[in-house]
């Protein structure tokens, strides 16, 4: 197995597991008048939708949860496929999760944070927990997943067979 699909599957693996703590524990404490709040991804998303911002709540949940796993399987997938599949199908696969990982980018937590502190610097404490650390490990695990597979060595593979 050439050392591209390695560092591949070995990045994806350690996202996946990194994408467990970062949908379980908290992103973000806030402490208001002496109350303590914490909140994970998925509280995010029910609140934001019971609060009546559904199409925030659904584009959080896209990008923070959905699209991160299906980056992650989809990688997984082009491992375990690249000698098997049609090098088309894996390159259209490589191209989409190419597309759908500029979706799961840290910058929209990271935004989130900042505007909670500049708008709640005097009133609240917010302190970003251990879920949003996990979180952007995982999608720098990714992005290093993404970069180590090398698109090419689908041809060459079906070029030697041939």
């Amino acid at each position: 197995m050439p050392r591209g699909v390695q560092r591949t599957m070995a990045f994806s693996f350690a996202a996946l597991i990194l994408f467990i703590p970062a949908n379980i524990f908290p992103i973000l404490s806030m402490s208001r008048l002496g109350h303590k709040s914490e909140s994970t991804i998925w509280e995010g998303v029910v609140d934001l939708w019971s609060s009546g911002t559904q199409g925030i709540a659904i584009l959080v949940l896209l990008c923070s949860i959905v699209i991160p796993l299906a980056k992650i399987l989809g990688l997984f997938y082009v491992c375990a496929t690249w000698k098997k599949q049609p090098p088309f199908l894996n390159s259209l696969l490589l191209r989409f999760i190419e597309i759908i990982g500029r979706w799961s980018m840290l910058d929209v937590f990271l935004v989130a944070i900042l505007v909670a502190l500049i708008k709640l610097g005097s009133i609240a404490t917010v302190k970003p927990e251990l879920g949003i650390v996990a979180f952007a490990c995982v999608v720098v695990l990714t992005m290093l997943a993404s970069a180590n597979f090398d698109s090419r060595m689908l041809w060459l593979h079906r070029k030697q067979i041939a």
